[in-house]
């Protein structure tokens, strides 16, 4: 639309409950499909091929009854048995990928791509054109601070902690800051309310961490989910969250100095390295998730502590991320569907 183009999108998800919400939130269009991860072992094998057969036909009949004249995958599980039905009904493929090291989907679909795009320079997708993580405009703040966290129940004068691990919670996260709450009051972060904190913390540990922060005088307000993420950034002064490829780019697109803790059972290790290029110009901290509570309390205390009361260097960090921030990789991807579509 911003290139005067009116074109429709249809998505295609998985069966997750997350996918669902994700659609009914942004008020999509889309259809879920049954696909599956890909396994090794020779039983799930065949329920997995079995499928992908299925949802090869179930989108190749998408493609047909929208009128579908390209798609673009963005990787994931999903992604194999689209790609499979658009290289079959002959329309052209973007595939985009995300994280700094793409996954087997990624490759695989790279080989059926006619136009590959990359938020990471990487030798597995040569002949990629690297731009930044494309991003929705909802996910960037619109509002001031103060606005912001007036409009989700905060104090609009406050400095905000944003804690979250994704669109489904992190549990290690959420346990970790379980802990801190019952550490020493004395030695707190919150201590004297001179800081609140919004925590996204999944519904499955929505009322226990509230319930932790109420008993012990934390400050703030404890979501499920949140709908809207460029409220949640604006009000944010300092982030704590995962680094999927997602989260880094809007913590970027924001200018919120972030603190990040990947996602420790990932085996490629990749949102380690999703987060280096944020932390080599100054934006944020790289740590170590160590699944343990005692222990991630204990990781996250110190640099929350040095840097929460710190304004000027939460400035600093604030002013790298602008200095350095990437150009938006929706406006690429647009050019490429316009052109694609001969509009």
């Amino acid at each position: 639309e911003e290139h005067g183009y009116a074109v429709d999108a249809h998505f295609v998800v998985s069966e997750r409950q997350v996918d669902a919400t994700i659609l009914d939130d942004g008020e999509l269009t889309g259809t879920a499909i049954s696909a599956k991860p890909l396994a090794l072992h020779p039983a799930r094998f065949f329920e997995f091929y079995k499928a992908y057969k299925q949802c090869v036909e179930q989108v190749g009949g998408l493609i047909e009854t929208t009128g579908a004249r390209a798609m673009i995958a963005t990787g994931g599980f999903v992604s194999g048995p689209s790609v499979a039905a658009a290289k079959k009904a002959g329309i052209p493929i973007a595939l985009v990928s995300l994280d700094a090291v793409p996954g087997k989907s990624n490759r695989w679909s790279a080989r059926s791509a006619t136009k590959i795009f990359s938020a990471y320079d990487t030798p597995m997708l040569k002949n990629a054109d690297v731009v930044s993580v494309p991003l929705r405009r909802s996910v960037v703040a619109t509002a001031t601070p103060e606005e912001a966290r007036e409009a989700l129940g905060l104090k609009p004068d406050v400095p905000t902690l944003l804690v979250f691990g994704g669109s489904q919670g992190g549990g290690t996260i959420n346990q970790a800051f379980i802990e801190i709450a019952k550490r020493n009051p004395a030695q707190s972060p919150f201590k004297g309310g001179t800081w609140q904190i919004l925590h996204l913390a999944g519904e499955s540990d929505r009322e226990a961490v509230a319930e932790q922060y109420e008993l012990h005088n934390i400050p703030g307000k404890v979501l499920g989910f949140c709908g809207e993420m460029g409220l949640a950034w604006a009000a944010a002064s300092l982030c704590v969250c995962r680094s999927g490829a997602g989260s880094v780019a809007e913590g970027w697109a924001n200018a919120v100095p972030m603190l990040f803790l990947p996602y420790p059972f990932h085996k490629d290790d990749h949102q380690r390295m999703n987060a280096l290029p944020a932390v080599k110009c100054g934006g944020g901290l790289l740590l170590q998730d160590q699944t343990d509570p005692k222990q991630n309390a204990d990781e996250l205390l110190g640099p929350l502590r040095g840097i929460m009361p710190n304004t000027s260097r939460l400035a600093q960090m604030r002013r790298a991320l602008e200095e350095n921030q990437p150009p938006d990789g929706a406006e690429a991807i647009a050019e490429w569907v316009v052109e694609s579509l001969g509009l």
